[in-house]
């Protein structure tokens, strides 16, 4: 909602309002339903279904936050008012989906924390871009945001492979328990998030981008309720010393990049005007 022409489009509203509505009746029934609406002799894994659910709550949030950033508070700051709001979806929206990801792979429980590590960028980004009004902001969280996409897009799929074999050892029948579909999903995560960062404002983007809200949605009840919950015995509560696990990359490559780009803004801000003219109110 860039330029928020979307708010004088009622259909546009409607769908919007509609995507949120569908994120919250999808994290209640995941939170408070025990049944599996899509087949009832599946029992998905229930870390996982609490994952999901609180990533569903994120995208109503984000969609309540955006609006309300629009109409009701910082109207008169926009550059404030974007960096909030994106550092939200950031730091809510953007870990949830990698931990969902992360927890349909059940071989082994893979840790989190590197996730919250590669976050923490942002935050630190927002508030000194924040304190001095300055626009850098856009820059930092459009580049590192690929790296981070990228990064863990190459994690996920070589931990897929991992999860793949596992498999094919431990099981003969693969049904519901396969999910390289998730691939489908990252793929709609990087459609949506290029086609923000190159048509910034155009309102056919925002209708794409509720329509790929509502896929989304879809797509990680229906992954969620079609897993099938692996049997404890067969999945090591801890990666061992000798399973050689990558996730940290995550931690390694948030600090440098946050190094790098602290150097960059702090230049940034010495040398460049506080806010763009396409960020103006």
């Amino acid at each position: 909602m860039y330029q928020h022409e979307g708010l004088s489009d009622i259909l546009f509203l409607m769908l919007y309002g509609g995507a949120a509505l569908m994120a919250m009746l999808a994290a209640l029934y995941l939170l408070l339903t025990r049944g599996n609406a899509f087949s009832s002799h599946i029992t998905p894994p229930a870390s996982l279904r609490r994952w999901a659910a609180a990533f569903m709550l994120s995208v109503a949030a984000s969609h309540a936050w955006w609006y309300v950033l629009g109409l009701h508070w910082l109207t008169d700051d926009r550059l404030v008012r974007n960096i909030v709001a994106i550092t939200l979806d950031r730091l809510t929206f953007v870990p949830l989906m990698m931990a969902v990801l992360l927890r349909m792979l059940q071989d082994r429980r893979r840790p989190l924390w590197p996730i919250g590590v590669a976050m923490l960028p942002f935050a630190a980004i927002a508030i000194v871009c924040i304190v001095g009004h300055n626009s850098a902001f856009e820059r930092f969280t459009e580049s590192y945001s690929l790296v981070l996409a990228l990064t863990f897009l190459i994690y996920y799929v070589r931990a897929l492979r991992q999860y793949d074999r596992w498999l094919r050892q431990n099981y003969s029948d693969l049904q519901h328990k396969e999910v390289w579909q998730s691939l489908v999903l990252l793929a709609i995560i990087l459609i949506v998030y290029i086609a923000y960062t190159s048509n910034e404002g155009a309102l056919a983007t925002e209708y794409f981008a509720q329509v790929n809200t509502l896929i989304i949605v879809g797509f990680v009840i229906w992954r969620v309720e079609t897993l099938q919950e692996l049997s404890e015995a067969s999945v090591p509560e801890t990666e061992g010393p000798k399973l050689n696990y990558t996730p940290p990359i995550f931690m390694t490559i948030s600090v440098s990049c946050f190094i790098g780009a602290a150097r960059k803004v702090i230049y940034i801000c010495n040398t460049t005007s506080p806010c763009s003219n396409w960020l103006q109110p």
